[in-house]
């Protein structure tokens, strides 16, 4: 593997780590408090609190496509 293609690999984990680490520490907690706070019923409430769930699925659709780029 050439030199330039390692470091855009480095790159492009370095940037998916950091989403993760920001997504699972800072947006999903912050994204259930809102929800929580929020005086939401019905159907309403039940489609946001699917959000939390669709951040975790974005983030490890990230982590495995990056995986799959790494192997190719």
């Amino acid at each position: 593997m050439h030199k330039k293609a390692q470091s855009g690999l480095v790159a492009a984990f370095i940037s998916i780590l950091v989403a993760t680490i920001v997504g699972v520490g800072v947006a999903i907690p912050v994204v259930q408090d809102t929800i929580t706070n929020a005086s939401l019923t019905g159907t309403t409430a039940t489609i946001v609190n699917l959000l939390p769930l669709m951040i975790g699925l974005v983030l490890f659709v990230a982590v495995a496509g990056l995986i799959s780029i790494g192997r190719g």
